[in-house]
């Protein structure tokens, strides 16, 4: 086969259910000159005979077996073998629109961008849509890449740390040396995404096309499993990166106060979820980092007095500002009950 304009890269894991019509969906491209590569994570559950039966119906697919390592590693596969000009990422239970990697490639082509991105939204097991959970971004059109994560920490959307809503020119990984981090689970491509936008400008759809599938007990799914806190890394990550980075000092106040906004979340949830004892050495980890930038914390423009309190009570006794928390949630729902 000759070298593909794009390269599509599919990490397969526990998928058997779904791959098939995630395959069709790509397979069904109307920008035809593409391969994809179907990179299977050690699956025990005939993933990997089922990535080579399908890769027996068209010559573009390229199946890779590996040992279990995680969606990153196998994500990294496909970096690493890529032949195309342009990447993409489709998760294994996902679907996308017919004309969606046509849209993107001739958006880059128009603006002379090296990213493009579209919008997402949710679908069920059956696949039937999720109102409500869109993947999307306020303003369209060319923007600086970076511009996507402020939008993330302005309005919570990730339509900008996603992989899979793109298609990239593979020279904004490889001339950078970006790869996606093997020690995550949870927020793998968002946890690099920032170092593949430095410099570039991308641009951005408003249209539907890529489907993202929520399935009940899937690992983003789970009410909070210890490995969410990877998420928290990413978030100190980024903020490391902005305090860093010359001219990002807003950016740097933005990942300040979601940092703390993310540590707090979490710890909530893992005590409503009654795993904070499991937990216990991740938040302590934490905790010190909360702690060196406390300053921070409490002159930032994007925290509120009141969260600055908690902030201050929480980096004295996380228990305590929890505890308080709690017994204040319960005593305005009595009142409320009341009224």
């Amino acid at each position: 086969m000759p070298q593909p304009t794009i390269s599509i890269v599919t990490t397969v894991y526990d998928a058997k259910d779904y791959l098939p019509r995630t395959v069709r969906s790509i397979l069904a491209q109307t920008f035809t000159d593409f391969e994809l590569l179907l990179v299977e994570d050690g699956s025990p559950n005939g993933c990997g005979e089922l990535c080579d039966e399908l890769a027996r119906t068209d010559p573009r697919i390229r199946v890779f077996h590996k040992p279990n390592g995680g969606p990153a590693s196998a994500a990294n596969v496909g970096l690493d073998n890529a032949r195309g000009e342009y990447i993409g990422f489709v998760d294994s239970d996902d679907l996308i629109e017919p004309d969606m990697y046509e849209r993107l490639y001739n958006a880059i082509q128009e603006s002379g961008v090296r990213i493009a991105a579209c919008t997402g939204d949710a679908i069920d097991e059956n696949d039937a849509p999720l109102p409500g959970r869109e993947v999307a971004k306020r303003e369209h059109g060319v923007c600086d890449a970076m511009d996507l994560l402020l939008e993330t920490f302005q309005t919570g959307s990730f339509y900008g740390p996603l992989s899979w809503n793109k298609l990239f020119d593979i020279r904004t990984f490889r001339d950078k040396g970006v790869r996606y981090d093997e020690s995550m689970f949870f927020g793998d491509d968002a946890s690099v995404l920032h170092l593949v936008f430095e410099g570039e400008r991308a641009v951005c759809l408003p249209d539907v096309l890529y489907h993202y599938r929520t399935r009940s007990g899937q690992m983003t799914g789970t009410a909070f499993p210890p490995r969410k806190l990877d998420d928290l890394r990413m978030y100190w990550d980024w903020l490391l990166y902005f305090a860093q980075r010359p001219g990002s000092a807003d950016l740097y106040r933005w990942a300040v106060a979601w940092y703390w906004k993310v540590f707090y979340t979490f710890y909530c949830l893992a005590g409503a979820a009654g795993n904070q004892k499991e937990l216990r050495e991740g938040f302590a980890f934490h905790l010190k980092h909360l702690r060196s930038i406390l300053p921070d914390i409490l002159r930032c423009r994007y925290v509120s007095l009141p969260e600055r309190g908690r902030a201050l009570l929480f980096c004295y006794s996380p228990d305590l500002a929890y505890n308080l928390a709690r017994l204040w949630g319960r005593a305005a729902g009595g009142a409320a009950g009341r009224s």
